[in-house]
């Protein structure tokens, strides 16, 4: 495999772990980007600038970046129109002591872009808060005490208490939320329908991430849901800005009662949106769904900037054809390997990864931790998701294509590979 025509240096990187340990848990004060999911000394760990598909470490280092931001950047990192608006938005003001104008300009745009099928919408500062809010509007409306989560939503009790499971009590979640909570791991209908005989006129809402489902499968959940007056919300969070200009909701064609959205909205700035029917979001003031940044002026400006290019965008999300390409060659590689029983290929173009069968717990993975090096290698960044952006050139995504195809072959002629642990 060709590497970097330089080799990477990582002095001032390794200078900084050991000094941001001793004052930030874990390293960072977000947990998908903590450096004990990277590998210090082989990987990059501390950026300190950003442009288009591309970032640059604390030692110089170039990347191209294969995440985008955990998905939040998908018009590339620094977008010249949405720096402007930053900009221009900077001058005027952050944050005022009675609504600012570019909350309603916002608002107008976001509900235009799904033509008005839902009616109104409340901002937040991101995708925790959307979820968490929408469960509350739901227990309000429906005035029922259960949610069903089914995916990880957020690090809010009622989500975290079943996604990570464990000691509740050790990660702070009180033992009594078991009593409101019905966790339904991985999609499937089958538990979904079983839960619901068991707690169906308890439950306020069921929690979906709607494209780890297919679409046949999740509109009978749906059904299921209406049967039993069980409001549906869509969790598009990670989704919402990467699958189609309406979401996953407009690509299946399935509409939910409350629908979440956050990354990617802002092109990396906090924000996040709940939208609903008029019945159900008047009751925002009523569960005191509010914060004090959830009308600041920056991440609204961004987000204007990306409604009015997503709105001149011809097709999106616009990496959609060249990822499909890429994990067909992928799928395909495998297949000629040998490899599908023991790798898999999983995700869609929004955000799709390579990972052991084998192994339940995707950050010990072996081959994840040997894909990442590897990678390195040539100056790829990945944490094991490929997460694509507007920025990326099809150069980019055929080198991307090559470079993991050559992983996998290098994969395929190691000895005792299912307990070798990467180097």
């Amino acid at each position: 495999m060709k590497t970097r025509e330089e080799q990477a240096v990582f002095t001032q990187s390794l200078q900084w772990l050991e000094r941001v340990q001793q004052l930030i848990p874990s390293g960072c004060s977000t947990l998908a980007k903590t450096p004990e999911r990277l590998f210090p000394g082989e990987t990059a760990i501390c950026c300190v600038e950003a442009r288009q598909s591309r970032f640059i470490d604390i030692d110089g280092n170039e990347w191209l970046d294969c995440e985008m931001a955990m998905g939040t950047a998908s018009w590339g990192h620094a977008r010249e129109e949405v720096q402007a608006a930053i900009v221009k938005q900077l001058a005027k003001g952050t944050s005022f002591s009675v609504p600012a104008d570019v909350e309603l300009t916002a608002a107008e745009l976001i509900l235009a872009r799904f033509e008005q099928r839902y009616a109104a919408l409340r901002f937040c500062k991101g995708g925790a808060d959307a979820v968490s809010g929408a469960v509350r509007l739901a227990r309000a409306f429906t005035r029922r005490p259960k949610v069903m989560s089914t995916a990880y939503h957020g690090w809010s009790d009622w989500s975290a208490y079943g996604y990570y499971g464990g000691d509740a009590e050790a990660m702070g979640i009180p033992a009594e939320i078991r009593s409101s909570t019905v966790w339904v791991p991985h999609a499937s209908l089958r538990r979904i329908e079983d839960e619901v005989r068991r707690h169906g006129d308890q439950l306020a809402c069921i929690v979906l991430c709607p494209s780890d489902w297919q679409r046949e499968e999740l509109a009978k959940v749906m059904e299921l849901a209406a049967r039993h007056s069980i409001l549906i919300i869509f969790d598009e969070v990670t989704s919402g800005a990467r699958m189609g200009k309406q979401a996953t909701a407009g690509e299946y064609g399935l509409w939910p009662d409350i629908l979440c959205l956050s990354k990617g909205l802002a092109n990396g700035l906090p924000l996040g949106v709940v939208l609903g029917s008029e019945p159900i979001m008047r009751l925002c003031g009523q569960v005191k769904f509010s914060s004090a940044h959830s009308s600041e002026t920056i991440a609204l400006a961004a987000l204007i900037a990306c409604e009015k290019l997503m709105q001149a965008a011809p097709s999106w999300p616009s990496w959609r054809g060249g990822t499909q390409k890429l994990m067909t060659e992928l799928q395909a590689q495998l297949d000629v390997l040998g490899l599908t029983e023991e790798l898999a290929l999983h995700g869609t173009y929004a955000s799709f990864c390579l990972r052991s069968r084998a192994e339940q717990d995707f950050y010990r993975d072996p081959f994840r931790a040997y894909m990442m090096k590897r990678l390195a290698q040539q100056g790829i960044f990945t944490k094991g998701f490929f997460v694509f952006s507007d920025a990326h050139s099809e150069a980019e995504l055929l080198l991307v294509q090559e470079s993991l195809k050559e992983v996998l072959l290098e994969w395929s002629k190691q000895e005792h590979r299912s307990s070798k642990s990467a180097v």
